[in-house]
């Protein structure tokens, strides 16, 4: 068995993410993400209007690691000079959806 196996991956450049958000409080725990998607599988073009998802968790543990590390590529995408443009036309739903998924 190998134990050096990364407990979660994801691809950074499949969706520029802006937001996350979790509700760990009932037995199915959420995270809530913001996120720019790819628009075609086989292009690097990316929507400029942002996406709002949710994701649900039979376990507690596994959604605050997917929070955490999705909280982490938010942070290295905000300070990514060319992932700004992003957060710029959206603030409007950013701000949005931290006030109504918490």
């Amino acid at each position: 068995m190998n134990t050096h196996k990364p407990i979660l991956s994801l691809n950074m450049d499949e969706k520029i993410y802006l937001a996350v958000s979790k509700d760990t409080n009932s037995k199915t725990a959420f995270v809530f993400t913001l996120a720019c998607l790819r628009s075609n599988p086989n292009s690097r073009d990316v929507e400029g209007t942002a996406t709002r998802e949710i994701h649900a968790f039979e376990n507690a543990k596994s959604a605050e690691i997917y929070y955490d590390t999705i909280d982490k590529i938010v942070e290295i995408n905000a300070s990514d000079e060319k992932k700004q443009l992003f957060f710029k036309v959206n603030e409007g739903l950013i701000e949005h959806f931290m006030e109504n998924v918490r």
